[in-house]
């Protein structure tokens, strides 16, 4: 037998066994096979071999235009969500701006108040000392008045006891009357002496201790009346300054979310 018969034979025996093989790439590829499994002449002699699918470019185009309405219907909700949210805190920021103007309001009010009322008590307690330091010679005078009256007093009264003693001397009679009269006038000699001392002692008290601590309690008063009125100009003023700044910062804050979504468009886009 020929070489060419033999090569001929060896290629009808290795028929069987490339045709499931080609049916198998066939399946895998989802393609119709074309060409006829046979072997040529020259390949008779060969091992059979599987042709590798794995190398073969694969098509991508259904499965990019399935996914491209999915992928833009996801960016239009992200879209509205986005904006939806942006207008809730636009809102409430809106709301937050017009409370803080309200309150801050309300408490500058409060302060104005504290301060007028602050100022009213300072100007009473100037009335009150400058009416103290009208009143003091007045009351230092009355004092001096009752002591001068205690003084006068008691130099009557010594110089009667003095004249009766003087009288009832030169008189030998009436012992009974005489007594009687010297013990009266010496009485009041007694009296008018415990009566100037008790004057004297009040107008010392008076001028060193007294006064003295009235007016030590007026200054004191007044010293904190100012102290009041500067406290509660600072808070005005500390008040005034903290609401503008809050309300500056919140109309800022309504300002950005009012304005476009300039970077959210870009990038959406």
């Amino acid at each position: 037998m020929s070489t060419a018969a033999l090569a001929r034979l060896a290629a009808l025996l290795a028929l069987p066994v490339l045709l499931p093989s080609c049916i198998l790439v066939a399946e895998e590829t989802r393609e119709t096979v074309s060409a006829p499994c046979e072997a040529t002449p020259a390949e008779a002699g060969k091992p059979a071999v599987v042709p590798m699918v794995e190398g073969q470019p694969v098509d991508k185009s259904a499965e990019t235009k399935g996914e491209a309405p999915a992928s833009a219907e996801a960016k239009a909700r992200a879209k509205a969500r986005k904006a939806e949210k942006r207008a809730h805190e636009l809102e409430l920021a809106r709301m937050e701006l017009e409370l803080a103007s309200m309150e801050g309001e309300r408490e500058t009010q409060e302060c104005k108040r504290k301060l007028d009322e602050a100022r009213r008590e300072l100007d009473e307690t100037r009335r009150a000392m400058e009416h103290f330091r009208t009143k003091l010679p007045r009351e230092i005078a009355d004092k001096q008045l009752d002591l001068d009256r205690s003084t006068q007093g008691k130099l009557e009264a010594e110089q009667e006891l003095r004249e009766m003693e003087a009288t009832y001397a030169k008189d030998q009679f009436a012992t009974d009357t005489k007594e009687l009269v010297l013990t009266r006038h010496r009485r009041r000699v007694e009296f008018a002496t415990r009566g100037l001392e008790l004057a004297q002692a009040e107008f010392n008290d008076l001028k060193t201790v007294d006064m003295p601590r009235r007016e030590r309690e007026h200054e004191k008063k007044l010293r904190d009346a100012e102290a009041e009125v500067r406290d509660a100009e600072f808070a005005l003023v500390r008040k005034e300054l903290g609401l503008r700044m809050e309300l500056a910062r919140k109309r800022w804050a309504v300002a950005e979310l009012e304005r476009p979504d300039d970077d959210g468009d870009a990038k959406g886009d």
